[in-house]
């Protein structure tokens, strides 16, 4: 008998608090699931641009590119002279762009002394709009290296940039 007063004693001073403090800690637990769901809603209108990006390599250089890397996350690689892939998926954000890429030789560049080369270059992030989720990377002769959003595959971007080669490797020939 002892322990069921004992037991009606908590029971009541349980209930006693609850009814006096029970919608402070319903209050308390619920409060950071609501700031959660605010943030989530101010992410989804008004947030910058954010989620997986899909890495598209091109190339115009005279050797392959087998890996690359932009802040971390890998790229396909590509052969010579255009040719490569898409990668997905991974998350890139920040001002400045790492690219780091190693460059491999066809047998005949083996043959004639050419061996694996690691380059790497920082360059200014272009700023991405909503919707973009492809990252191109054009690989230029002479270590430049060209970034730029798009919303698919396709980029005008990499037309202009493509005409733009073709034009010098004209101008280039006798």
């Amino acid at each position: 008998m002892v322990f069921f007063k004992s037991f009606d004693k908590i029971d009541g001073a349980v209930n006693r608090g609850y009814a006096r403090w029970g919608k402070w800690i319903w209050g308390a637990l619920l409060l950071p699931v609501v700031i959660y769901l605010c943030w989530l809603v101010w992410a989804a209108i008004w947030g910058p641009p954010s989620g997986a990006v899909k890495l598209v390599i091109h190339s115009e250089l005279d050797r392959p590119i087998s890996e690359f890397t932009v802040n971390g996350v890998a790229g396909a690689n590509a052969f010579a002279h255009g040719g490569g892939g898409v990668a997905c998926c991974g998350s890139i954000s920040g001002n400045k762009a790492e690219v780091i890429w190693t460059l491999s030789t066809t047998r005949a560049q083996y043959d004639a002394g050419l061996r694996r080369e690691i380059r790497k270059l920082i360059i200014p992030m272009p700023k991405r709009e909503w919707g973009e989720d492809f990252l191109h990377v054009y690989f230029m002769p002479e270590d430049k290296v060209y970034l730029w959003w798009s919303t698919g595959l396709n980029s005008p971007a990499a037309d202009d940039i493509a005409a733009q080669v073709e034009q010098k490797r004209r101008q280039n020939k006798p």
